[in-house]
């Protein structure tokens, strides 16, 4: 009898993962990787609360100080940088002579032009930008979720000098936690994710704000509670968010306003509104289907 032949032997993208920030995103990815890569060894950075918990979890093999983290993030194959934006910038000039030519160099910052723009000023050949378009009103360890990625797409932004096994790495590793990666250069991704991602956070902010300045809350209904869901996200990290990708969320907010004048002035119009709710209806339909 003619035995089955055997699989091919699974090339894993990741063997030694460490992971710079053990928040909601740097857990997450934790959880992740530890599901979908049994036998990854993973080293954790934060403070030492954090990792404890992180630890106790089960969810790294190694902690390490941020002063302490150079030679052991240099012997790793990836490292993922899980802070607000302007910390990633600050702690890769921190690291830079440990990983200059160590592991491949990811981050899930929110903008990526400035980052990529100190990985470059640092001299590091090994980096690629990156983003999860994933996360969670509250942040934080404590709700750190493996399934957090699970189709989620994951912008993958390296520049043009960057290493193309690099890029393969950080393409396979999303892959492997269930998103899906997607290439696009850093300034493109900036503009692209200011109306898409970081207007609805303003926006839902300035309307929550309104309502308490007006004095409504009580009048409230589900409409502004579904709409409230992603208010009052981490500031910490939506800040930086903001600093960073100013010009063009302040491009994206002035054309929204502009937009919600004009239709101040065609409420009464009923083919107006009909147009629309059914272009509403239409967004809602193609993005959850």
């Amino acid at each position: 009898m003619v035995g089955r032949p055997e699989a091919p032997e699974r090339t894993l993208p990741v063997q030694r993962l460490g992971v710079v920030g053990l928040g909601l995103i740097g857990g997450s990815i934790a959880q992740a990787a530890r599901a979908a890569i049994p036998s990854l060894h993973v080293v954790g950075v934060d403070r030492q609360v954090i990792l404890d918990v992180a630890t106790d979890q089960g969810l790294i093999d190694q902690g390490v100080a941020l002063e302490q983290a150079g030679p052991a993030l240099a012997g790793c194959d990836l490292v993922v940088f899980c802070l607000p934006v302007l910390q990633i910038i600050e702690v890769l000039d921190r690291l830079k002579d440990d990983l200059r030519q160590g592991p491949v160099l990811t981050d899930t910052g929110s903008t990526k032009n400035a980052v990529m723009e100190a990985a470059e000023a640092a001299d590091l050949p090994l980096y690629v930008g990156g983003h999860p378009m994933a996360g969670k009103a509250q942040g934080g360890l404590a709700h750190a979720d493996a399934g957090l990625f699970r189709g989620a797409t994951w912008f993958v932004c390296p520049h043009p000098q960057s290493d193309e096994g690099a890029v393969a790495r950080v393409r396979a590793f999303v892959a492997e936690l269930g998103a899906r990666p997607v290439e696009l250069d850093a300034q493109e991704h900036d503009l692209a994710v200011a109306l898409t991602s970081q207007v609805p956070h303003v926006v839902v902010n300035a309307l929550a704000e309104t309502v308490l300045d007006d004095g409504a809350l009580d009048s409230a209904g589900g409409s502004l509670r579904l709409l409230l869901q992603i208010a009052g996200a981490p500031v910490e990290t939506w800040q930086d968010t903001l600093r960073t990708n100013q010009a063009a969320v302040r491009e994206s907010l002035r054309r929204f306003a502009d937009h919600l004048l004009a239709l101040s002035d065609e409420l009464d119009d009923k083919e107006r509104v009909k147009q629309l709710f059914a272009k509403g209806r239409a967004c809602r339909e193609r993005l959850l289907s």
